[in-house]
């Protein structure tokens, strides 16, 4: 069953039957309700989620408590995952994830996933090629937003710092 769940998401598609298997034998279906957070911007990442059901937001924090929404991410347009990058990294998480509503997901252990790859399993490789090749596309996207925000500061004539970064953080999206 979590096979066939995992074959209908985008980010596990070029996996072949097999792998897809090894991935559903180390993963284990979670819910989360209304308001519960899936992941915690900041706290050890641990999983990577591929969300079946619901609607989450995805929240980054900002100087003095306040947050900005990044993203809401509705699996009626298709299963996807959170989390991914917390499976290769060693930093905290980078954003919160929360439930909207009741939330269906399946949960691939960070540990579990690392263990594949000492392993020296194809299906481990293929998934951090699949996550690198994500993060890659989204720092050009960030880089590329950033060159944007420095030339219409400048061309406005500005160059204080801090509007730099308030432009920065409530033009940036995921």
């Amino acid at each position: 069953m979590m096979e066939e769940t995992l074959q209908g998401v985008r980010f596990f598609e070029f996996l072949t039957e097999e792998e897809r298997e090894e991935f559903a034998e180390a993963s284990e279906p979670v819910s989360f309700g209304p308001g519960e957070n899936i992941i915690e911007e900041g706290a050890e990442q641990g999983s990577l989620f591929v969300l079946t059901s619901g609607m989450v937001e995805v929240r980054k924090g900002l100087p003095g408590g306040r947050s900005r929404l990044l993203a809401e991410i509705d699996t009626s347009r298709g299963r996807t995952v959170v989390g991914e990058r917390g499976l290769l990294g060693e930093s905290g998480a980078s954003a919160t994830v929360r439930a909207v509503g009741e939330v269906e997901a399946i949960r691939i252990p960070r540990d579990t996933f690392r263990r594949m790859g000492a392993e020296g399993r194809p299906a481990a490789f293929k998934l951090s090629y699949r996550i690198a090749r994500t993060l890659a596309r989204r720092l050009t996207r960030l880089d590329e937003e950033v060159v944007e925000a420095i030339r219409e500061l400048e061309s406005k004539g500005e160059t204080d710092m801090e509007a730099f970064r308030d432009r920065l953080i409530t033009d940036w999206s995921v």
